[in-house]
């Protein structure tokens, strides 16, 4: 697996290499269009400075011409102007060198823009097409990862500087004719030399082509930070899956341990929950016994209150019926009447200390009941408190999990968007698809070969003039 993915990364950076040999292709076709238009054999800018100031010279003399024909001079900002300019010499029969001179800058010129238009065409459909259709995060919007947004960043700041200069390009060589859309022009290090060495308020086309070349060399500037950007991006995603792997696994490892350990923890929960619910339904029971024995020392009580008072009835019985006899010759009837109501008497006392005793037992077994009440109600409350803390902690420990769970699905959602953006952006098809050939723009003939034709005819008409 390993060296099938060390072959598909190859493949990627092989393609990001074709892109670059592009780059390549149009800063030396730049150069070669440079060293045509500024008529020397090396790329120095010290030659194009020198041929700058020679144009400049031509038109200050042509200038000179014209003002002391009294012509009203025109600032040379086109190729309308130049043509303007080349009719007023030869209506006011100017010297033949200088009309062959700007004549030659008029066809360098046009021959440059011309070139100069195939290759900012050239470039936007070779390099700037496929940068942005192949060079890009492939991120989805759901997920938002800091190595994508960071890219995504970062290159949405390189096409926005190339399609700029990519219009102001255009924009530039669409207004060559009727007049320069000066303020177009870019500030560089050799646009400086420009302005030192010729002058731009009488003549600002002497820096058009400058200008148009160093626009072209900041695209490929910019196209190559891109592509580096985008190689730096694939070995941030090989990275950052590594990591993101790794820390996946970690975190699911410890994942499967805490829901290990809520189990447990929920078994604690239903064996507390459990025992205080037998202790509740035994303190139930415990107050249950007690409201009987109440209820039972009431009626005993009751039926105590009864014999108490069936025996005071009797024993006064008894005491009137002993006056009586003592009072009557002897009676069998009233001593055979209270013999039998002193033997009630004496069993209703028996019945009465039968009572007192039951009675006694009873507020005992009370007594015991209600320690038992008082111990069963401290158990209760511990088990209460004990459940509830062990409910808590569940709690506590079922939203920990939950948020463990959610990272650890937050990191295998980024796992296989960061898989998902490696496998498009090396993917053959991908790569393939940067080697294919883009819808062909027409190359312009050879500009050498046309400045050349061009200088002929140019030499041509000043003989004739």
């Amino acid at each position: 697996m390993a060296t099938v993915c060390t072959g598909v990364q190859r493949d990627y950076l092989e393609s990001l290499n074709y892109m670059r040999s592009m780059i390549t292709e149009t800063e030396r076709d730049l150069d070669n269009l440079k060293l045509s238009f500024y008529q020397c054999s090396e790329t120095d800018e010290d030659k194009y400075e020198e041929y700058l100031k020679q144009c400049d010279n031509w038109l200050l003399q042509a200038n000179n011409h014209l003002r002391r024909r009294e012509v009203t001079l025109e600032v040379i900002d086109g190729e309308v102007k130049i043509v303007e300019m080349l009719n007023q010499l030869r209506e006011t029969e100017a010297d033949g060198d200088t009309i062959v001179a700007i004549t030659e800058l008029w066809e360098n010129l046009k021959v440059a823009s011309e070139a100069l238009q195939t290759t900012v065409s050239k470039f936007q459909t070779n390099v700037l097409n496929r940068l942005k259709m192949y060079c890009m995060s492939y991120t989805s919007s759901n997920i938002r990862l800091d190595v994508t947004s960071r890219y995504t960043d970062e290159v949405s700041g390189y096409l926005s500087d190339l399609e700029t200069v990519i219009l102001n390009s255009h924009t530039l060589l669409k207004s060559f004719p009727g007049g320069l859309h000066q303020e177009l022009f870019t500030n560089t290090r050799f646009s400086e030399r420009v302005l030192v060495c010729c002058d731009q308020k009488a003549f600002p086309i002497l820096r058009y082509i400058p200008d148009l070349t160093e626009k072209v060399l900041s695209m490929c500037a910019v196209a190559r930070k891109w592509l580096d950007r985008d190689e730096t991006y694939v070995y941030e995603i090989n990275n950052y899956i590594r990591e993101t792997r790794t820390m996946t696994r970690k975190r699911a490892e410890v994942l499967k341990t805490e829901k290990e350990k809520q189990k447990k923890v929920v078994k604690t929960v239903k064996a507390a929950s459990i025992l205080c619910q037998n202790n509740k339904q035994k303190l139930q029971k415990i107050e249950t016994e007690l409201n009987e024995l109440e209820h039972q020392i009431t009626s005993v009580m009751s039926e105590k209150k009864d014999k108490c008072v069936e025996k005071q009835q009797k024993e006064s019985m008894v005491d009137f019926l002993k006056i009586s006899i003592s009072q009557t010759k002897r009676n069998y009837t009233l001593q055979l009447k209270r013999s039998r109501l002193l033997r009630q008497v004496k069993e209703l006392e028996q019945m009465l200390e039968f009572i007192e005793n039951e009675l006694s037992a009873m507020h005992e077994q009370v007594v015991v009941k209600v320690q038992e009440k008082e111990v069963q109600k401290e158990k209760v409350e511990t088990s209460k408190r004990s459940c509830n803390t062990l409910r808590s902690e569940l709690e506590r420990f079922t939203e920990n999990l939950d948020q463990l769970e959610a990272e650890v699905n937050d990191l295998s959602g980024q796992l296989l968007q960061l898989e998902i953006i490696h496998t498009i952006k090396t993917s053959p098809e991908k790569v393939e698809e940067i080697y294919e050939r883009p819808t062909s723009v027409k190359l312009a003939p050879s500009l050498k070969e046309k400045i050349k034709r061009r200088r002929k005819m140019a030499h041509n008409t000043g003989r004739l003039k």
